[in-house]
């Protein structure tokens, strides 16, 4: 089982707060722009490697100065931090239909972020604009990031059935079997 990292408060000075999953595991995300990353970039490294490559106009940004753009970002409450904001919501829906396709072609789910993302970004430059690859790059694609997409979608799926077999008002029961191959 893999170490899980917990955040601490000196990670305001990369510009990253953390959001608490479900079962518990911390994630880290930047409070500049909202991406959330994998519980294994909880390093100090790692953090400082996102805000100068992504974010290199506030690498030199003091330490009150990030705690002072990160207030807002908390006030904001629970849906803006967990991405759920009206600009992002073409991002969301794309990054839930690539996981969907990433689900139905049986694939690594590291293929988003190793090969979908950089082939869109590519085609976007060259097709359109670079303004354009720049919104395409905010599409999260990460390992992480499509497990949980794929989870939440087929989570609402036994919801959808749930609730399907609840509202009929016929009684029925359901009998499940098990095939086995026994040719040897």
């Amino acid at each position: 089982m893999s170490k899980k990292r917990k955040y601490d408060d000196s990670y305001t000075s990369f510009g990253f707060t953390s959001i608490t999953e479900r079962d518990g595991t911390q994630k880290p995300q930047c409070f500049i722009c909202g991406k959330i990353l994998a519980n294994g970039s909880m390093k100090p490294t790692k953090l400082k490697e996102h805000l100068a490559s992504v974010h290199p106009q506030h690498a030199s940004d003091s330490l009150e100065v990030l705690q002072i753009k990160k207030a807002p970002f908390e006030k904001s409450g629970t849906v803006p931090k967990l991405g759920f904001v009206p600009p992002q919501k073409p991002c969301l829906e794309a990054s839930y239909k690539v996981a969907y396709r990433i689900a139905r072609s049986k694939k690594p789910h590291t293929i988003g972020e190793s090969l979908i993302k950089p082939c869109a970004l590519e085609m976007v430059e060259l097709v359109c604009s670079l303004e354009q690859r720049k919104k395409i790059e905010s599409i999260p694609l990460s390992h992480d990031t499509i497990n949980s997409r794929i989870s939440d979608m087929s989570t609402n799926i036994l919801e959808q059935v749930i609730r399907e077999l609840d509202s009929t008002p016929f009684p029925f029961s359901m009998q499940l079997g098990v095939y086995v191959n026994w040719s040897w």
